[in-house]
């Protein structure tokens, strides 16, 4: 009874290291494009509002206004990296929306809440400017 105990014990830490070794190959990165664009998404957040850039992918933007929270509607405004402002990318809360713009220099944050129920008032606070 011994015997099968150590075979079972040996055969538990062979698959141990297996299971180990398989788990550090698929670790790695996948070629050398992914190990040098890692790093390159930077993340902001303000209240339920999320935004994420790529500027390694010509400048992606992701932004998410999570439900619930503050905000209902989020806005971001990009400047690209030759000085021009680019048409705001907006999304309502509980949404998410991406777009490329051409290498993401700054942008502003904003988002819009109410203020009040009688009369409906809306109040759009953004930051300041955010360099990427």
């Amino acid at each position: 009874m011994r015997k099968s105990s150590n075979g079972l014990a040996r055969t538990a830490g062979a698959l141990g290291l297996a299971v180990a070794a398989l788990t550090g190959l698929s670790a790695a990165p996948a070629s050398a494009g992914t190990a040098a664009t890692a790093g390159c998404t930077k993340y902001y957040s303000n209240e339920n509002i999320q935004v994420q850039v790529d500027n390694c992918s010509s400048g992606w933007v992701w932004l998410y206004a999570a439900d619930p929270g503050t905000y209902f509607k989020a806005t971001v405004v990009v400047t690209d990296s030759f000085g021009h402002v680019q048409p705001e990318l907006a999304v309502d809360r509980g949404k998410s929306t991406a777009k490329k713009f051409e290498q993401v220099h700054s942008f502003h944050l904003c988002g819009t809440k109410y203020l009040s129920w009688a009369p409906p008032t809306w109040k759009t606070y953004c930051t300041n400017e955010i360099y990427v």
